[in-house]
């Protein structure tokens, strides 16, 4: 059996609404519905918080003021039609002949008086066809508004902001398809299906423990399925850019989980008596933290301008790279916490693609350590021997970092902790910048020389301090098979070059 599980107590109201809804959608008539009805509700969640300028990556918020929202806006319209198809979807396997009846007599036969008596009808909604009915309509009213924006060349702010305050209002009055209300999970959809995961849950004897523990869980397992909606393997840039907004969503509901973590879990399990409840308010509070970090690192490097984007290749390696960061930190973060209680758990029973932290540790080590020795190879080279000092060895040397930093940014750039990416990437600029032709001209190649010689020693100190974690420190660094690396790396870029 999965586990299926609410946060928090739904008020008579909400029960009601939860009722009807649950037993409209058993009546259905159409294949994959609950699917459907999630991918509505994130979309609808998603464009009310893309509109929140804190969830998005902005690459700079000094010039909020005058920023250009085109491509944001363009974005929007993406959605705003999907939230169409998917309304009429769910309104045609619902009440067909209703709805087709209500379309023509509204636009084509009635009155102005009898058809305000229908739209106010639709503005009761004491059925969720007539929820769904006014969700349609007021959304091809706004597709048509948005069309008229993007004929401006610009967009300011002031446009944006009002722009998404009409929707989000639109979106809280409606009665049945409003995902912004107060419920945190539902039964149709947040289910952990896992069943050892299942069993574990409800082995919890404590209630108050059981509950906030399945909170947790569960929130983390919904963070995972709004990440399978991000397309980064597309070749559009449109796509890629259209993830932006499930990104903004997740960066809202994390952030509402590190506060629900930060004050609401000690305070909920204050007065248990299982011991294990301490260890789950301080294994969550050092999520929280780390879950912060990891947006930051998304949100001011990885995605930071990424709407301005032009450039498919670089926005596809942004988006994958973002992706693979929070898919395995919401995995590691699920280990973590189930082996709270089952110490016995693996990681690869409960996720094909689960990589533990000790697998990625000696990873990271080993790539930074056959970057390091490369640039200390050279930098024996051309020091310490005038054949070596000689313009054809820099050109070879920029060259193997050009390569091996493309490498970096694809495999292990996903494997760092914030405070180390922030000067990582700065290098990574520093190099891409640097030409063949810039190694001719003296002050270049100086600085070239310079920027190397401090950046290795950076790569030294991130590799010691790699060396001392906890996971990795019975295993020492296997210097031969880095040599083997860095010697058929540099075989390899050789035959490139000829």
């Amino acid at each position: 059996m999965e586990t299926i599980i609410k946060s928090g107590e739904p008020g008579e109201e909400d029960q009601d609404l939860i009722h009807v809804q649950g037993l409209w959608l058993e009546r259905l008539k159409l294949d994959f519905k609950e699917e459907t009805l999630f991918e509505l509700e994130i979309l609808l969640k998603g464009l009310d918080r893309f509109f929140n300028i804190n969830n998005l990556p902005m690459a700079n918020m000094d010039q909020l003021v005058t920023a250009n929202f085109h491509e944001e806006i363009e974005i929007v319209k993406e959605f705003i039609e999907r939230v169409i198809q998917l309304s009429r979807k769910l309104l045609e396997a619902s009440r067909r002949e209703d709805y087709q009846f209500r379309q023509y007599v509204e636009t084509e036969l009635l009155g102005d008086y009898a058809r305000n008596r229908l739209r106010q009808a639709s503005l009761d909604q004491s059925r969720p066809e007539d929820s769904l009915l006014l969700l349609y309509s007021t959304f091809i009213n706004l597709k048509g508004v948005i069309k008229g924006l993007l004929d401006l060349q610009k967009i300011p702010y002031s446009l944006f902001f009002n722009l998404g305050s009409l929707i989000s209002r639109e979106i809280s009055a409606n009665r049945y398809f409003n995902p912004m209300s107060t419920i945190a999970f539902r039964p149709e959809y947040d289910r952990v299906g896992h069943r050892r995961i299942s069993r574990i849950v409800k082995s919890v004897s404590d209630p108050e423990l059981r509950k906030n523990f399945s909170v947790v869980i569960l929130a983390f397992f919904r963070l995972l399925h709004y990440l399978e909606f991000v397309e980064s393997r597309t070749s559009r840039i449109d796509i890629l850019r259209n993830s932006l907004l499930f990104f903004a969503l997740i960066n809202s509901e994390a952030r509402h989980m590190i506060e629900f973590i930060e004050k609401n879990l000690p305070l909920n399990l204050a007065t248990a008596k299982d011991p294990k409840s301490r260890e789950l308010v301080s294994l969550s509070d050092s999520l929280a933290f780390q879950l912060s970090m990891e947006l930051k690192k998304i949100n001011q490097n990885e995605l930071a301008g990424a709407s301005k984007q032009t450039k498919v290749d670089s926005l596809r390696a942004s988006v994958e790279n973002s992706q693979g960061i929070l898919s395995n930190f919401f995995q590691q973060s699920i280990v973590q916490l189930v082996k709270l209680f089952a110490p016995d758990l693996k990681g690869e029973d409960i996720f094909v693609s689960f990589i533990s932290r000790h697998w990625q540790s000696l990873r990271l080590r080993e790539d930074l350590w056959v970057f390091r020795n490369m640039m200390d190879k050279f930098e024996e080279l051309t020091e310490t021997s005038l054949d070596g000092a000689t313009l054809s060895t820099y050109i070879k040397y920029l060259r193997l970092q050009k390569a091996y930093i493309v490498y970096l940014r694809r495999e292990t750039v996903p494997l760092l902790r914030y405070e180390d990416l922030i000067e990582f990437r700065r290098y990574f600029e520093f190099i891409d910048s640097l030409t063949i032709d810039d190694l001719h001209l003296m002050d270049k190649l100086d600085k070239f020389k310079m920027e190397s010689k401090f950046f290795k020693i950076f790569v030294e100190t991130t590799v010691g301090h790699i060396n001392n974690r906890a996971e990795i420190q019975d295993s020492p660094v296997d210097e031969k098979a880095c040599e083997n690396r860095l010697k058929h790396f540099i075989s390899e870029e050789a035959s490139r070059a000829t």
